[in-house]
């Protein structure tokens, strides 16, 4: 029934699914996209609320019936990709492009809404739908208007919560597609899901000069070169091989300078990301003193500038083993896994799961093997996806509440 369901809603989704890649939208200007999420949740006759971390829209569906929360996150902003696909309905915006299957994931949500709203004697309960502003991060363009409304930490999910999104929240579930899956199945993590990640951006000025005559001049390249090979040794020296961590200095420049030249300055950037607190405050403050000391021993001066990123998404064991039961009944076993490998990309659901007991899992979208991979301009989501993606949120709801309740 469910399956017939679904396949009467295809047309729907995408044309829903179509739209929203065409006219994709950054982190708190997603307006156009909240409008079609805010009237589609009122013709299922959903109670809406609208502009919740500025552009952000819950539903709530009351079963009528007393019993737990759910709640289920779809992310709604963009990249800012310039799509390089040929489909027919690329995005219509230069630079803008949704790289991350936000597009796909707002589709699926909408229409798990939907049928979950004609069968509200399925379930006991309520389903809180959040469509959330701005997982991606704040764009610079927004920087200050955010700020303005109450607002300076990093990704949509910590806004949405300081404007009390999690208050009678229960648990909570959080899909993402993944295109390295092939269609058809699902990946979830026991435990460790999603990886911390933080930014750090160091200046270490010397005395610019003539390239013929170093005597004359304070070289901060030296010093770069051996702060690289410093930060690199942390998480092999100084951090157990039993924690995960990484570190990955993905930028380095010599602003204004050239070939011949003394650089006056020399700037890098890079991110370390792990699920251990203690570990990542511990690699704040070494990167601080290796940046500070290793300018020092070579005559320069350091700045260092750190970004607060993301939260660890760490999953519920009991509620992730739910989600695999649940899905292997629909799946097959053969096509869920279920593993101790975690990810080491970031989500900011991690805010979420940090506070109340949920799974964040990855629904295979993949066609072939040598599919683009997510934040790609060749990122492609095969259609067909969508279909299975609402089959799986619908039976972890039914099946996941169901436990909650007993």
């Amino acid at each position: 029934m469910l399956k017939k369901e679904v396949d009467a809603l295809q047309p729907e989704m995408l044309e829903i699914f179509k739209d929203l890649h065409q006219h994709p939208e950054l982190g708190f200007m997603e307006h156009r996209t909240a409008s079609i999420v805010a009237d589609y949740l009122k013709k299922c006759n959903i109670d809406v609320k609208e502009n919740v971390a500025l552009t952000g829209v819950i539903g709530v569906l009351d079963s009528g019936k007393p019993g737990k929360t759910l709640m289920l996150r779809a992310d709604m902003d963009c990249l800012a990709v310039q799509e390089l696909s040929s489909l027919y309905y690329k995005s219509e915006y230069p630079g803008k492009m949704h790289a991350c299957g936000h597009d796909s994931h707002v589709t699926m949500l909408l229409a798990t809404a939907k049928i979950l709203s004609k069968y509200k004697n399925k379930f006991t309960g309520r389903i809180k739908f959040v469509f959330q502003p701005s997982e991606e991060g704040t764009p610079s363009e927004m920087l200050d208007t955010v700020a303005k409304a109450g607002y300076t930490g990093q990704g949509g999910a910590g806004f949405m919560i300081q404007e009390g999104v999690l208050d009678d929240v229960d648990a909570c579930i959080v899909l993402h597609v993944q295109p390295t899956l092939k269609i058809g199945t699902i990946s979830i993590a026991k435990k460790n899901a999603a990886a911390s990640s933080d930014v750090f951006t160091i200046t270490i000025t010397g005395k610019g000069g003539h390239g013929a005559q170093p005597q004359k001049a304070i070289d901060p390249v030296p010093a770069l070169a051996e702060l690289i090979s410093a930060i690199h040794m942390l998480p092999t020296r100084e951090i157990s091989s039993l924690e995960t961590c990484v570190i990955s200095i993905g930028k380095v420049e010599t602003p204004g300078s050239v070939w011949n030249a003394v650089a006056e300055k020399v700037v890098l950037s890079g991110g370390f990301r792990t699920f251990n607190q203690e570990i990542r405050t511990k690699l704040g403050q070494r990167i601080d003193e290796l940046a500070n000391n290793i300018a020092k021993a070579n005559r320069c001066t350091a700045q260092i500038d750190k970004k607060t990123g993301y939260m660890p998404t760490i999953n519920n064991e009991h509620i992730s083993e739910l989600i695999v039961e649940s899905c292997q009944k629909i799946l097959g076993k053969n096509n869920v896994i279920y593993t101790d490998v975690p990810a080491m990309t970031s989500d900011d659901c991690g805010a979420y799961l940090s506070k109340v007991p949920g799974a964040y899992f990855w629904l295979g979208i993949g066609s072939d093997e040598n599919a683009a991979p997510l934040h790609n301009p060749n990122f492609y989501l095969a259609p067909e996806a969508l279909s299975i993606g609402v089959i799986v949120q619908v039976n972890i709801i039914i099946d996941l509440l169901g436990k909650l309740n007993s």
